[in-house]
């Protein structure tokens, strides 16, 4: 099956159809499946000319898909709709004066089940990566809609109208022929007890039974329905019992069905509140010498069970407290039902928010996941992990290697700071491959001051901070030059180092450093005023990360160092002295350059929920006019004043890979295209004919430029 989350408590007459609370685009949302099924984290997104408001009611059983609907900000009118890894939504079913509704994704994501609201025609739908939609019918009626699809996307289950006008559940069976008439796919789930009033709860992962409830006045009765022997006639129906009132809802089933949780009435004379359940196949301790087992609650009157662990051994939900507050709870056979704070604080997490609700959980309930109110009272996603204690290594003298840890995790705090690591090592790589080409070499080489001889030696110092990410980026250098063909050809050669260094939040840093070689030729042809260059760099470097996280109360720190590698490719043509004003020249110039980044995958250690990150490859391409007008202000110094438009685009960083033990993230990547201004003085001083100082600084506006740049060098020729 397909679980829901983070949905409110529904109301007792309130079907299990209804879709999750609407949340808006920019949560992070996290929703963790049933048995092996792992979760993921995204910031899913809508289309554009769409709203924020996002309905979310399904995710895959292997995490890789979240499924809802999405609202158009003209018509208002739904969509369904399935986000996928890059966070990007698909929209599935685009029937126009109807909305469309997705309720249920296979394990792999790749099979649907949904329904659109048309008016007098069926809109239950099954869609499928390869076919698109295909509308499934109804019981000989005009009405149908799909709610939930097994784990193989071939068994879907929902309500159908009959051809008398009357809306009963169906199951819907791939490639079956002994169905209705009107439709041989389709089935009947016949009611146990001819009630009128029936209520689904959803299916099982392995296909084989549905959860519901019937109406046997004047309450609900919760059955379990095994649909394996349906194309025969026959469905055998179990009836869940009570714990002593009218009321019992079904909200999960284990991964093979013979556990289910919800929620029943008790007795009046107990009080007749809601109480959480758990049912057992075959057990008899329950209530009344039943298979139904009341969860109790955390001092208050009422409970409920949302979720069930894959194995069918723990159940979460919400209680009330004795201050008739609603918590989060898990429940456990051996620790009976516990807040999931207090489950945290046990295994030495200080937990300072409140845990309002645990909507899923894992296959064997080491993870717990809902909703916290974090310190300015706004709502977010949270998951809990209680890590068992590391199994034994194959050696005499088990030494095992790192595990998944034990804490508290804000999901939308924690995403930023897996972007800000390695979207920021990416960062990093991309400005300290560039800042020799835009930072000591800015100008070609043929533009730094002329001294006697004909070759020549320089040293470097560039400092930078790139304002857009509070990092700061600086570059030491020392090269040497030599003219040929009679003063026509420049080549010049340098070795350098350059390093960054950026605060993260809660007290995390990146640090990256490295060395870099350059080289250039700069080409002035005979009778022309045109100077042709080409400079090239290439540089590799080591990054440290610290990413700091909450975990709790507490702040956690999980460590990782990985290497990157880059170049950078220029083509420059200058138009020296293009006009002369006084004393000033005025010298037109542009750029060609194309860059690559490449940065290796690596692990982090250490904190409670530590990543492993994906390589990353990266590639721009970068174009720039500029005017320069050089200033003779004495026959020993000049003053260069620079105005120039720059355009990068190419790839963004990114960050990707698996949270260990919990889900697969992608944040950030895709294409970037960047426009900015940039402007700069630099003043030239002849010390002797052998020996000039150069001191410049630049100003840009929002790019990938620092925004505010200081080069110093000195150059001797002999």
């Amino acid at each position: 099956m397909t679980r829901r989350t983070f949905s409110r408590t529904k109301r007792r007459n309130e079907g299990r159809w209804l879709l999750a609370g609407l949340l808006m685009a920019t949560t992070a949302l996290v929703m963790i499946p049933e048995a092996e099924a792992q979760a993921r984290i995204d910031r899913i997104i809508g289309n554009v000319g769409w709203t924020n408001s996002i309905g979310v009611e399904t995710m895959s059983g292997n995490g890789a898909y979240i499924g809802g609907v999405l609202q158009n900000v003209n018509s208002g009118q739904m969509r369904a709709t399935r986000w996928g890894m890059d966070g990007a939504a698909l929209e599935l079913d685009a029937s126009i004066g109807a909305s469309s509704y997705l309720t249920g994704l296979s394990w792999d994501g790749s099979v649907a089940a949904g329904f659109s609201n048309f008016i007098n025609s069926p809109g239950a739908f099954r869609w499928t990566e390869a076919g698109g939609v295909e509308y499934i019918g109804s019981l000989g009626g005009n009405r149908s809609v799909a709610y939930d699809i097994s784990n193989d996307g071939e068994v879907i289950v929902g309500f159908a109208r009959r051809t008398d006008g009357l809306d009963k559940r169906f199951v819907w069976i791939k490639d079956a022929t002994t169905g209705v008439v009107t439709n041989p796919q389709m089935y009947e789930l016949i009611s146990a007890t001819s009630a009128f009033n029936v209520e689904i709860g959803g299916i099982s992962g392995n296909g084989r039974y549905v959860a519901g409830a019937e109406d046997s006045l004047p309450g609900y009765v919760a059955y379990r329905y095994d649909i394996s022997d349906i194309e025969s006639g026959v469905v055998t129906h179990l009836a869940l019992g009570h714990l002593g009132g009218d009321w019992a809802v079904t909200r999960d089933l284990s991964t093979d069905g013979r556990v289910i949780v919800g929620y029943s009435e008790q007795d009046v004379a107990q009080g007749g509140n809601y109480r959480a359940f758990r049912w057992v196949e075959g057990a008899t301790g329950g209530y009344n010498g039943g298979a139904m087992y009341d969860l109790g609650t955390l001092g208050g009157d009422r409970s409920y069970a949302f979720a069930v662990s894959g194995d069918g051994n723990v159940a979460v939900g919400q209680a009330e407290t004795a201050g008739a507050e609603y918590i989060a709870f898990r429940w456990a056979e051996e620790t009976g039902m516990l807040a999931v704070a207090d489950w945290l604080r046990a295994a030495g997490v200080n937990v300072d928010n409140t845990l309002v609700n645990a909507s899923a959980t894992n296959d064997d309930g080491s993870i717990v996941s809902g909703i916290l109110n974090n310190d300015d009272g706004e709502q977010e996603i949270y998951i809990a992990r209680v890590a068992p204690p590391p199994a034994p290594g194959p050696n005499p003298n088990p030494n095992p290697g790192p595990q998944p840890g034990t804490g508290l995790m804000n999901v939308s705090e924690y995403q930023q700071t897996l972007y800000a690591g390695a979207g920021g090592i990416a960062s990093a790589g991309e400005f300290l491959s560039w800042l020799p080409m835009n930072g000591a070499h800015h100008r070609p080489l043929m533009l730094t001051p002329e001294l006697d001889g004909d070759m020549c030696a320089w040293a470097t110092g560039d400092f930078a901070h790139h304002g857009g990410t509070s990092m700061g980026i600086g570059l030491a250098e020392v090269g040497a030059c030599t003219d040929l063909a009679g003063g026509a050809v420049r080549i010049g050669g340098a070795v350098g180092t350059t390093r960054s260094w950026q605060d993260l939040a809660l007290g995390g840093s990146s640090r990256m450093a490295g060395q870099y070689v350059l080289g250039e030729v700069d080409w002035q042809p005979d009778g022309t005023p045109l100077l042709l260059s080409v400079t090239g760099m290439l540089g590799g470097w080591q990054a440290n990360v610290d990413r700091a996280y909450s975990n709790g109360a507490d702040t956690a720190i999980s460590s990782g160092q990985t290497n990157a590698m880059g170049g950078v490719v220029r083509l420059r043509a200058d138009w020296l002295e293009a006009a002369t004003l006084g004393n000033t020249t005025i010298n037109p110039w542009t750029s060609v350059s194309v860059g690559a980044l490449h940065v290796d995958g690596y692990a982090e250690s250490g904190g409670p929920f530590p990543a492993r990150f994906n390589a990353q490859d990266l590639s721009h391409v970068d174009v720039r006019l500029g005017l320069t007008a050089i200033t003779e202000i004495s026959t020993q110094t000049k003053l260069s004043t620079t105005f120039e438009v720059a355009h990068r685009t190419g790839s963004a960083p990114t960050a990707s890979g698996q949270v260990d033990g919990l889900f697969a993230f992608s944040l950030g990547g895709g294409q970037q295209s960047n426009t900015w201004l940039r402007v700069g003085a630099e003043l030239d001083h002849k010390i002797n004919e052998s020996l000039s100082l150069s001191g410049s600084v630049h100003f840009a506006t929002a790019g990938r430029d620092p925004s505010v740049a200081g080069s110093i060098g000195l150059k001797g020729a002999f």
